[in-house]
């Protein structure tokens, strides 16, 4: 069990994080035209890769969400709702016709980095 002042360092650290996110301005939402199809994503600080975010069902598609899900949220999903609440992401728009060549390319970017 953590001691309450690890539980606090792992808190700035991940304020930390999420602030870095924001400022780097990693954190996108795709909006579809005309259907207003959303998605959230957030770039890696680490690497390319870009995790998806559904802030309705609390889901990210990072690792850390995957392993920690009955522990506590991904900082990824904190990072989006921050950046919601202070209007701090990019907005893309993409037309309708081009939703399947977006979510092809994201899943050949998710094969080729987990190679």
């Amino acid at each position: 069990m953590l001691k309450p002042e690890e539980t606090i360092v792992n808190n700035e650290f991940e304020a930390e994080k999420i602030n870095d996110l924001i400022n780097e301005k990693k954190i996108k939402k795709i909006v579809f035209t005309p259907s207003k199809i959303g998605i959230w994503e957030v770039k890696s600080h680490k690497n390319n890769n870009i995790y998806w975010v559904d802030i309705e069902t609390k889901y990210c598609s990072c690792k850390g969400f995957y392993y920690n899900f009955m522990k506590k949220a991904c900082y990824h999903i904190s990072a989006v709702s921050t950046a919601l609440s202070q209007n701090a992401y990019k907005i893309e728009l993409l037309s309708d016709s081009e939703m399947n060549d977006y979510f092809n390319n994201q899943i050949d970017n998710l094969i080729n980095n987990n190679i």
